[in-house]
């Protein structure tokens, strides 16, 4: 049973290293690594191949393209029974494909397993990121299960969750990622997991997050960043964007029409002054700007 492990990056060259490092690790025997450089600037790719050689897909995209088209053009390439995409900031526990292959073995109707992701950083250091990912269909804001449960705190039992999508790293069998036709490219980034998972929930099949399968997500500041900012998931003017347009554009696609409605005349506006104040609280008037635009951009569905 051959994995496919797609392993997007932009610019982190030494991290992308240690992460595909983790996975060479593992206790899988038939294993496939692909990274797919989303145009760096950096030396990423002759550090791939100085450490890996040819035992490393390296494919490098045309232009900078974001995560959904990167995730999808790793799954053209792969050959795997099971596509494992993960983000370059981790580090993956040794057992994590046996644990995840054995609740595929285990149940037939699983379209999406993902490890337990904890997050290693300084400020938020061996905590859990989620025990599942969900939505608020009227605000659609994302609902998290124990998010930032010390590890230590995790309770034996159960040993899986149910989730309706999961950051950072997910596993699926090939033929469910043909079925549900890949990562949509319009969102270009942000909310482009979460609409791949909703539609393997909406196709039918169960999704779920192991305790007996982890990882360690260190986490990613790019000097000048502002923390809360990152925290927020807007750090970046198009990441910004992307973030406040694709939440109505996810809205629009899952939810029922009063929700619909609701997020739309009532939320995403509320959504677009809190944000904006709190970018200009932390002196980024180009982020308040961003969120703004991005939000009527979801409105008339641009």
């Amino acid at each position: 049973m051959k994995i496919s492990v797609i392993i997007p990056t932009f610019n982190r060259a030494e991290m992308v290293c240690r992460c595909v490092r983790s996975v060479f690790d593992t206790e899988w025997p038939d294993l496939e690594v692909i990274v797919v450089d989303d145009c760096s600037p950096d030396d990423t790719g002759a550090r791939i191949a100085e450490r890996f050689g040819d035992s490393v897909k390296y494919v490098r995209n045309g232009k900078n393209s974001f995560q959904a088209v990167s995730r999808n053009n790793g799954a053209k390439i792969a050959n795997g029974d099971y596509l494992f995409f993960l983000d370059d900031d981790n580090i993956v526990d040794k057992d994590i494909f046996v644990e995840m292959v054995r609740a595929f073995d285990g149940n037939p109707g699983l379209g999406l397993v993902a490890p337990m992701a904890i997050h290693m950083r300084p400020g938020k250091n061996n905590v859990v990121w989620s025990l599942g990912s969900d939505f608020n269909r009227w605000t659609s804001q994302p609902k998290d299960r124990c998010p930032n449960l010390p590890v230590d705190e995790l309770p034996e039992e159960p040993k899986s969750y149910p989730t309706s999508y999961y950051p950072n790293g997910f596993m699926v069998p090939r033929k469910v990622f043909d079925e549900v036709g890949g990562f949509d490219e319009k969102y270009v980034q942000i909310f482009e997991e979460s609409d791949f998972g909703w539609k393997i929930g909406e196709a039918g099949y169960g999704e779920t997050v192991l305790t007996t399968a982890r990882t360690e997500h260190h986490g990613f500041l790019e000097p000048g960043c502002v923390p809360e900012l990152r925290q927020l998931g807007i750090e970046k003017p198009y990441r910004t964007y992307c973030f406040a347009r694709n939440r109505l554009r996810f809205a629009r696609r899952h939810f029922s029409f009063f929700q619909i409605l609701s997020v739309t005349l009532v939320f995403a506006p509320l959504s677009a002054v809190y944000y904006g104040l709190v970018a200009l609280k932390n002196k980024r008037p180009g982020i308040a700007w961003a969120y703004f635009k991005g939000t009527l951009a979801g409105i008339f569905g641009l």
